[in-house]
């Protein structure tokens, strides 16, 4: 009777360690899980800024750099209004926007810099360039020939933090300042 309570006691502690070898390997395959998942997360917050990465350009320098290279003196800065009356987001949920637009109707010349804060942004930001170019070509159309030519002939860019929207005489100098600072 004796070695069958052994036997019985020893089939426990073996019952015990087994599931306590299991838990632990539950837990080992959890964490495991966990760790591999924050680490697709980084990837994919990586990729999204990947293509030239992020730039350490301050703001205050990309604008320097990009408004220099365009002639705006037909158009006007605007303020945060027209920014969001024009493009449709807050300047002020991004580390700078600058954007100097036409000073009469018949101008189709802009020039538009946004620095971003996060990766989701970057959607949001070219979703916004896209709509005010699909608008300033639907205004001249039929009768504003150099105007839609302008147009036609912009540069839109969303490179890492950065995203670029130039109508101009010469776009690719702006571009090209772009290029250089970032």
């Amino acid at each position: 009777m004796q070695n069958e309570t052994t036997t019985r006691t020893t089939e426990q502690r073996k019952k015990k360690k087994t599931n306590s070898i299991q838990s632990g390997n539950s837990f080992l395959w959890y964490s495991l899980i966990k760790l591999v998942a924050l680490g697709g997360i980084v990837f994919f917050v990586y990729l999204s800024f990947a293509g030239k990465g992020v730039s350490g350009t301050d703001f205050e320098t990309m604008k320097k750099g990009v408004v220099a290279a365009v002639d705006t003196g037909a158009m006007i800065e605007a303020d945060n209004q027209m920014i969001k009356r024009l493009y449709g987001i807050d300047p002020n949920e991004y580390d700078g926007v600058v954007l100097y637009y036409p000073s009469t109707n018949m101008g189709a010349e802009e020039v538009f810099l946004a620095k971003l804060k996060s990766a989701e942004q970057r959607e949001e930001v070219k979703a916004a360039i896209e709509g005010r170019l699909a608008s300033q070509k639907k205004s001249f159309d039929g009768y504003g020939t150099n105007q839609t030519e302008l147009l036609n002939n912009s540069v839109v860019r969303v490179e890492g933090n950065y995203a670029l929207f130039v109508v101009a005489e010469d776009p690719t100098k702006a571009s090209g300042e772009f290029t250089r600072l970032f």
